[in-house]
């Protein structure tokens, strides 16, 4: 008897959270897929010689297979598509593990699109990076885990300043094209 209950309670919990679960997509809207920023003190000098207006900054590393080849994959021709009613813009990939070769970076970032930048950083360039973007990252070895977010920085004046943070991927290109289209002046 007590398991007939139990069993009844557990189909009653399940069928309750497939009924819930629709109700919650309300909850998940597009301001949910960015966190909006004005981070006017963040170390880029990776960007010291760049004079778009936008620039898309991906962290990950070379031969990531399980988070930047899938995300990069999807993000490429959706950038392209961007790029096209916003062609002031520019994408970089910052390599987050020191220890691979430098000359892989280049090509690994060109390798998902020809106009895309790849950036080296060293050790302490990455841990600077890791407390002003506030990446999330655990030690490099051949599968390292890190957080997949897009930032998007917006030139002002002499400087780039943060000004979105896409955490939701797949990134959502309605968002990205509002915010570009707001922030663009």
């Amino acid at each position: 008897m007590k398991k007939n209950i139990a069993g009844f309670i557990l189909l009653f919990l399940m069928l309750s959270l497939l009924m819930i679960f629709p109700l919650t997509a309300n909850f998940f809207t597009e301001e949910t897929r960015s966190v909006k920023i004005n981070q006017s003190d963040i170390f880029v000098p990776f960007l010291e010689h760049e004079t778009t207006k936008a620039v898309f900054v991906y962290f990950g590393y070379v031969g990531c297979t399980a988070i930047c080849i899938p995300t990069l994959n999807d993000f490429t021709p959706m950038y392209r598509r961007i790029h096209e009613h916003y062609p002031d813009t520019a994408f970089y990939f910052v390599n987050l593990n020191p220890t691979q070769p430098k000359e892989w970076v280049e090509p690994f970032a060109k390798s998902f699109d020809p106009t895309f930048h790849g950036i080296y950083a060293t050790a302490s360039e990455v841990d600077r990076f890791e407390r002003n973007f506030h990446l999330a990252l655990t030690p490099y070895n051949e599968e390292m885990s890190h957080s997949s977010n897009l930032y998007l920085l917006i030139r002002e004046q002499n400087h780039y300043v943060l000004k979105r943070i896409y955490v939701t991927h797949p990134y959502s290109e309605d968002v990205i094209i509002d915010d570009l289209e707001s922030l663009i002046v």
